[in-house]
């Protein structure tokens, strides 16, 4: 990607909308659900020349062109679906939002001609090293001299299957070339024991330097399974392996006074006992302060070593702000004067079809806060879960749910079929009555609510048009996607889609 583009999320389908990208992967991902302001998303892949998605099923993204009100005629774009391999069926790495990285064995092989993503990655990159070969390209390095050693190769010279530790163990890192250390020899093709031995000079290599430690010459880290737990607190320091470090808890100093004696003694994640750290891998393993020698405060990544309210480097200000969301029943900001972000990424303004840019902040057509949520029964846009009979049998249908007195209000019942409105679009679904869903007092009003899982989509609904060669699931959902009704908006730092909330009504159908 050149200097200065985006391509973070929202913006490539903005782009792809404004007909400046012609192809795309799709990789495990259903965008045609999944992301916001849903019918843009797939009316901006009609502007597409190729797509390739790579799924275990057909599912919206891969087969958009055929959706809701589409006629396939008027579609330009060609659209390739590689059947790929589930986790089971392939061997590789897992990290959690604990950053637990966690090494999965392949149960069994892919059915048919369906493989692992890193194999469709590698024949088509021989594919590309042979066009490359051949035709004139202005600057064809980038492919043609790739490092791609990752497993045994055929007469041809092209790798055969990709081992994927060889992966692991590029990612973690290694030495380019014979290197001293602070006077230890370390020789060249030896992995990198961890980042802190990464050198600036080109003598090390690391795909990512946070995961450097994690495959060493020692051995596959997140492949361990030790069950021990010393700490008593959940640590588990040898069962697979953490980034970085290996260290279970970051910022750990914090937990301990200038002595190195933990605030809290009952349950210590570190603790300095005999001149050295005992518990969990020290962030920033120098002595305490109160030793008299070079130490550091708990915050390492900080200049100042110590934790900030004030946060230089954020777009929108150094402090903490309450915004309202774009798309809000107030007209005003009670905490100050400014209503919504003024720096928010937003979609909307921009010319053309005013309904699928469209937003509505205090707008008495739309007087009703939605959010969406998942459910236990489904994952992510379904494409999985909605092809597994017994998960369907259980929530076979998309549901709002919605509160007894709102029900009341409107005339709905449970089971009563409703469409849930936004600026965006319309979206059928099932009435849930419950008493979990209690208005918002606000002021001297009550502002009611909703909520709707995101699960869903047209592909496996009885309404759909099967083709010949089309598989049926058992049991067919009811539904499309929660993402019809809400808005592209990104936050202004991390571009985070501000989907979660956003304005609606509800109305029975008639």
């Amino acid at each position: 990607i050149d200097d200065g583009v985006d391509h973070s999320w929202l913006t490539i389908f903005e782009k792809m909308y404004e007909k400046k990208i012609k192809g795309f992967f799709s990789w495990g991902q259903n965008p045609a659900c999944s992301g916001a302001n849903a019918n843009k998303t797939r009316e901006s892949m009609k502007n597409l020349d190729w797509m390739v998605t790579v799924n275990l099923f057909d599912n919206e993204t891969s087969s958009f062109w055929r959706g809701p009100g589409v006629n396939p005629k008027e579609i330009k774009t060609e659209v390739f679906l590689l059947p790929c391999a589930a986790s089971f069926e392939k061997e590789g790495s897992i990290t959690n939002s604990g950053r637990w990285m966690q090494w999965r064995y392949k149960a069994v092989s892919p059915p048919g001609e369906a493989m692992s993503d890193a194999d469709i990655i590698n024949i088509l990159l021989n594919r590309l090293k042979k066009f490359y070969a051949k035709e004139k390209s202005v600057f064809p390095d980038p492919i043609l001299k790739l490092r791609w050693e990752y497993g045994p190769k055929d007469s041809k010279g092209n790798i055969k299957h990709i081992d994927i530790p060889m992966v692991a163990k590029e990612i973690n890192g290694y030495f380019v070339e014979d290197k001293i250390i602070k006077g230890k020899i370390y020789s060249k093709g030896m992995l990198v024991p961890n980042f802190t031995l990464l050198q600036d000079d080109g003598s090390t290599s690391s795909g990512c330097w946070i995961y450097s430690g994690s495959y060493t010459e020692e051995g596959n880290m997140a492949a361990r399974r030790g069950k021990d737990d010393p700490s008593g607190i959940g640590l588990y320091p040898d069962w697979s392996w953490t980034w970085p470090l290996n260290r279970r808890i970051i910022y750990n100093r914090a937990s301990v006074d200038k002595n190195g004696k933990p605030w809290a003694p009952h349950k210590p994640v570190i603790e300095w006992e005999n001149n050295v750290w005992k518990g969990d891998v020290a962030d920033g393993g120098l002595p305490p302060m109160a030793s008299g020698k070079p130490s550091c405060y708990p915050f390492i990544t900080q200049v100042d070593g110590v934790g900030h309210i004030f946060g230089p480097g954020l777009v929108d200000g150094p402090f903490p702000e309450h915004y309202e969301p774009l798309e809000s029943p107030l007209d005003e900001n009670l905490l100050s004067k400014q209503l919504v972000n003024p720096i928010v990424k937003r979609f909307d303004i921009v010319k053309g079809n005013e309904k699928i840019n469209a937003r509505a902040s205090h707008d008495p057509r739309f007087p009703i806060i939605c959010t969406t949520y998942r459910l236990i029964e489904h994952w992510q846009t379904g494409v999985m879960t909605r092809w597994q009979p017994w998960l369907v049998e259980m929530e076979p249908s998309l549901c709002v749910e919605i509160g007894g007195d709102l029900a009341e209000q409107k005339g709905i019942k449970q089971g009563d079929k409703v469409i849930v409105k936004s600026a965006r679009g319309d979206l059928e679904a099932i009435a849930m009555v419950t008493v979990r869903w209690r208005p918002f007092r606000i002021l001297d009003r009550l502002v009611h609510q909703v909520g709707l899982p995101y699960h869903y989509g047209w592909a496996t609904t009885a309404e759909r048009k099967y083709g010949k060669i089309d598989k049926k699931p058992e049991f067919f959902t009811y539904g499309d996607s929660v993402n019809i009704l809400t808005p592209n908006i990104g936050d202004a730092n991390t571009m985070v889609p501000e989907s979660k909330c956003f304005m609606v009504d509800i109305v029975k159908k008639v």
